[in-house]
This record gives C-alpha cells, sequence and structure tokens, in this order.
C-alpha cells in the first residue's frame, strides 16, 4: 500500500484509490431515499390516480413502502470485499459505490442480525466522524472477520472519546467489560435481549402492517375509491 501527497491511498493489488470520508454523499442520499420512499409512495399514485393518469391498484404500494425502505437502509451500506489500508482506514464495496470508514474516528458501532433458516446473517454496523457507514462482516479473501481491526480500533480510543456501541456489537466484540468502565472510551447503546432476535421478522411486521395498511386505507378515501 502506498499513500500518496494528498493522503489518498492506494493498495499495491491495484485497486482504486481510497481515502477518509469516501462514500459520506452516498450515505446522505440513500438517507434521503430512507425518508422520501413511504411519502412519495403515497402521495404521487393519490395524485395520478385523482387525475385519472394510473389505476387505483397503485395504491397498494403503500404495503411494501415501509419494507423498501428498511431495505433500503440496510443494503445500501453493505459491504463485501472489504480491505484494511494505512492510516485505520478500512474500504470496501457497496451497491452505493466504495465506503471507506476510518477506524480511529468511529463515532458509533452497532449490529445487525438477519434471522434465516439455516443461520443468522451477522454484522457489524460501522459509523465514523466523517458520516460514512458501512455494514461488514469478512474481509476480502478469507475467513478473517472485521472484529479484530475494530476492538482494536475502540481499545485505542482516548479517555472520553464517547463511542456509542450497542449492547449486542460489545457482546460480539468481547467489549462488555470495557463498556462498563467509567473511562467514558465507549458508552452503551441500544440494548436488545439475545432471545428477540429471533422474532425480529414477526416483531417487524407487527410495526409495518398496520402502517401500510394505514396509508393504503387513506389513499382509497383521498381517491374516492371508498
Amino acid at each position: 500500500m502506498t499513500i500518496d501527497a494528498r493522503g489518498t491511498t492506494a493498495d499495491s493489488a491495484g485497486n482504486a484509490e481510497v481515502s477518509a470520508g469516501q462514500g459520506r454523499t452516498a450515505r446522505r442520499i440513500a438517507d434521503i431515499v430512507v425518508l422520501l420512499t413511504p411519502p412519495l409512495l403515497f402521495v404521487v399514485p393519490v395524485l395520478l390516480i385523482r387525475a385519472g393518469l394510473i389505476d387505483d391498484g397503485f395504491l397498494f404500494l403503500n404495503l411494501a413502502s415501509l419494507l423498501i425502505s428498511a431495505l433500503v437502509a440496510s443494503y445500501a451500506h453493505m459491504g463485501w470485499r472489504a480491505r484494511p489500508h494505512d492510516g485505520d482506514l478500512l474500504s470496501a464495496r457497496t451497491l452505493t459505490g466504495r465506503h471507506t470508514v476510518d477506524l480511529a474516528r468511529l463515532t458509533k458501532v452497532g449490529r445487525l442480525e438477519v434471522p434465516g433458516q439455516t443461520r443468522t446473517d451477522d454484522r457489524l454496523i460501522l459509523t465514523d466522524a466523517h458520516g460514512v457507514r458501512l455494514v461488514l462482516d469478512k474481509l476480502a479473501g478469507s475467513d478473517e472477520k472485521v472484529d479484530v481491526l475494530v476492538r482494536r480500533a475502540l481499545l485505542r480510543r482516548p479517555p472520553g472519546a464517547g463511542v456509542v456501541v450497542s449492547d449486542r456489537a460489545a457482546e460480539r466484540l468481547d467489549l462488555r467489560t470495557e463498556l462498563s468502565r467509567p473511562h467514558g472510551r465507549l458508552k452503551p447503546g441500544r440494548t436488545v435481549r439475545e432471545g428477540l432476535i429471533g422474532f425480529v421478522p414477526l416483531l417487524a411486521l407487527v410495526v409495518v402492517a398496520p402502517v401500510g395498511f394505514g396509508l393504503l386505507i387513506a389513499g382509497f378515501l383521498l381517491t374516492d375509491v371508498i
């Protein structure tokens, strides 16, 4: 790996140059899409139906609007082929381009666990001071996880750094003892009991379904269908 005079890093394998803050704009765009998808899928069909341009069947998009937002929020930052670089940088490809987090300036560490039929998809959610977010599990070309790099970076932070670490992330990184110490290097984040992980899809359905049906009914009322 080499570092040029501008502070960008290029690895010897010929990969693209990486730099701190890379992917910040893509994250902002993804966040905007997440926020605007439900209202747009509600308002636009209502207006077009009232104008007689489309069929009222498009109102059923409201049933999936929150799910679409959740998928964008998760997969827009999900990385693969993650590689460490000089200067405590960790870079990976994502659906929205290359993202690079500065491990020395992490502000928040979470954990994404999605139960499956055979195994749970288990990844760390890394957010740094530049506003870049990456959802990662393994490093490129091996079964080695990013955990060692993240844990080492967190333990190097000075007292009072206040990096927010969720309880589940602390469990994966073996940092629960460190999290409880009063030096302020790490701060407790959200706490989710392990027994609830398997019920996440059901709990999500309980929240999403009423909202989706509420938007659907509101759409029908506004278009005078019912």
